[in-house]
């Protein structure tokens, strides 16, 4: 692994300064308050909310208002809100910023037909002056420095980014984050470097590169587009100890190696206390039957601490899955 000369990134929004440029990118069903906390525990500099409907923040549906669940330790914390209605949006920025949050973000990269449907997420890519009219909008409902999230474009035949974040500039927005891929790719491929590079080149406000950074080697590969920050999302699922790594390498110092099984092991059980905490013992275990996987992915017995997983009920539960992991146990399948 080369630690020469590693490059300078970090860069502000409004008052606030992400110095080393790490953040944890939102996503849907992940990044929870507890997530975003154990993330920030091991260097995550600026976390961001699941997305949240704009709407449900203009009629105050609860069920959508708890995705906005923040930490008064969370310094600096953006929240991610999709929609494509300008007065919407407007009325959301407001609800946001009396929320307490310190950047607010509009989702243009969602790729999910439930968003893209009702002309959401990445199906603004294909309504450049709608998207800007959005922006706009939300700069007047707020104090608060407005963000941007998008995609390399909508389809390998309409890859929009660079035009569209020249016109996300002109609105307003104080950075654009870039997920390589575009929405008809989802998550298959791979993220698009030289796009990122693009999009860069083409915008004076910080730019943010998003998709396939796991670990130093992929953020070196990141980094050589000249982006400012890396937005880590399912790079961070089970090993948050990625932000520690990428920040000594940038840093110049050595990098720590991976931990050990007693550590991810304790990792996965206070995340899960956390999620426990936030949500109740019920919904908290069907939340963890998930985010409990990526912590031993690639380990002795994973099959089976997986089929244990989907089991998930109590905190004792994976409690227990969390002393087979340490102890390297293999476990006993599930019956049905």
């Amino acid at each position: 692994m080369n630690n020469d000369c590693p490059p300078k990134l970090g860069y502000r929004i409004g008052e606030h300064n992400v110095r080393h440029g790490l953040s944890l990118a939102p996503m849907a069903g992940n990044t929870n308050l507890a997530y975003r906390r154990l993330c920030r525990q091991f260097g995550a500099e600026l976390t961001t909310t699941e997305m949240a409907s704009s709407l449900a923040l203009k009629y105050g549906d609860e069920k959508s208002l708890r995705l906005l669940e923040r930490g008064d330790e969370e310094y600096p914390v953006a929240a991610q809100i999709f929609g494509s209605d300008p007065e919407v949006l407007r009325i959301a920025a407001g609800e946001i910023e009396r929320r307490g949050f310190h950047v607010l973000d509009l989702n243009i990269g969602c790729p999910v037909p439930k968003i893209t449907g009702c002309g959401g997420g990445s199906a603004l890519l294909r309504e450049p002056d709608l998207a800007a009219r959005c922006i706009e909008a939300m700069i007047e409902g707020t104090s608060l420095p407005v963000t941007v999230k998008i995609r390399a474009g909508w389809s390998d035949d309409d890859k929009c980014a660079p035009t569209f974040a020249q016109k996300m500039e002109e609105a307003g927005a104080r950075t654009v984050t870039v997920h390589g891929r575009t929405r008809e790719q989802r998550y298959t491929g791979h993220a698009d470097l030289d796009l990122i590079r693009s999009v860069k080149d083409s915008v004076s406000i910080p730019v943010i590169g998003n998709g396939d950074v796991t670990d130093v080697e992929s953020a070196q590969r990141m980094a050589t587009t000249g982006v400012d920050g890396i937005a880590i999302g399912r790079g961070a699922l089970g090993q948050p100890w990625v932000f520690t790594q990428i920040r000594a390498w940038l840093d110049g110092e050595p990098v720590p190696e991976d931990p050990g099984l007693a550590e991810r092991a304790a990792l996965m059980l206070q995340l899960g206390r956390g999620v426990v905490e936030l949500y109740g013992e019920h919904r908290g275990m069907r939340i963890m039957r998930r985010l409990a996987t990526d912590f031993f992915r690639g380990c002795l017995g994973a099959p089976i601490m997986r089929q244990r997983s989907n089991k998930l009920e109590t905190l004792k539960d994976l409690e227990l899955l969390a002393d087979a992991l340490k102890s390297g146990e293999r476990l006993e399948p599930v019956s049905d």
